[in-house]
């Protein structure tokens, strides 16, 4: 009887794609990467630029919650699972308040969250919510469009 695992030889994998973040290019992005349960980074990595490549070694099997933070931005996270062949995970997080993801705060996002407000159809879920929610209260209302608003006229959301 002859007995071979593959997996159980494997030293881990790649894992690697590009983080595109906004606003400051010399702020730094974290990624961290943490396995399945755990509350300890496995692979932490600093990057600068808004546009940047990351690459994880020697990851092993298993499923990871990958968490991508920047100041001013809405830290997010992603479920990302490892098998035997490299990953690729591109990521990307948006500023706080750029309800629509294009790298600007403006009359646009304002009007999403009165869209919000104002129609049950237009209503913000999950990222999107929390992107919105620019005084982290838990809803998003009048409060956080007089913010956006602010921010457009000059008042920075981040000061």
């Amino acid at each position: 009887f002859e007995f071979t695992c593959e997996e159980a030889s494997q030293t881990g994998v790649s894992l690697s794609g590009t983080v595109t973040s906004f606003g400051d290019e010399a702020e730094q992005t974290t990624v961290q990467l943490f396995p399945s349960g755990s509350e300890t980074p496995a692979f932490v990595v600093m990057l600068t630029g808004n546009t940047a490549k990351y690459s994880f070694e020697g990851v092993a099997l298993g499923t990871y919650t990958m968490k991508v933070m920047k100041n001013n931005h809405v830290t997010r996270e992603y479920t990302v699972t490892v098998g035997a062949e490299n990953v690729t995970q591109d990521v990307e997080i948006w500023l706080l308040g750029d309800v629509n993801g294009d790298g600007t705060i403006n009359a646009k996002d304002k009007k999403i969250i009165y869209g919000h407000i104002n129609d049950s159809s237009t209503e913000l879920t999950g990222y999107i919510f929390d992107v919105g929610d620019v005084n982290k209260d838990g809803v998003i209302n009048a409060k956080d469009k007089k913010q956006i608003f602010g921010h457009i006229n000059g008042t920075s959301l981040w000061s």
